[in-house]
């Protein structure tokens, strides 16, 4: 093998693994703290300004506490992938595959969590009248609208 060749292949394995950290970094980092929080203001939020009656609230209500453990549940286990990725980062020579297999467990979790959101919104929205229903609609397209342009 040339010096060239081994100075490209180090070169290219140092991309990589930047790549790698960078991105597992940015997935589990400090600067995902509080997406849960924030998902659960935005939903009461939306709640609030469709007026709901009585009714509608106990059944949200009911509905919610319902799923309250199951999303407990899957929000401690996404926190437990987060830091186990942020663990096999710190190392001081992190194995490709441990990073790998992290971040694909961390994403199973979310993706998991967003199933459960999205099956309480479902059934959030079966209590909603059409009215209350596009008003709901249209405060989360709103709320995602001012987060993305916040993001930049």
């Amino acid at each position: 093998m040339t010096t060239h060749t081994r100075r490209w292949m180090t070169g290219a394995s140092a991309v990589v693994l930047a790549v790698v950290m960078g991105s597992g970094a940015a997935l589990a980092g400090p600067a995902r703290a509080g997406r849960g929080q924030q998902a659960a203001r935005a939903y009461r939020a939306a709640l609030a300004q469709v007026g709901l009656t009585p009714n509608q609230k106990a059944h949200i209500r009911a509905l919610v506490s319902k799923e309250r453990p199951a999303l407990m549940s899957l929000r401690g286990r996404q926190q437990i992938s987060a830091a186990a990725l942020q663990a096999v980062l710190q190392a001081p020579n992190p194995d490709p595959a441990a990073v790998g297999n992290a971040l694909l467990k961390l994403r199973a979790d979310r993706m998991a969590v967003r199933a459960e959101m999205k099956n309480l919104r479902k059934q959030t929205v079966a209590v909603l009248t059409p009215t209350q229903k596009a008003k709901f609609d249209g405060y989360l397209d709103a709320m995602r609208t001012v987060r993305r342009r916040s993001r930049g």
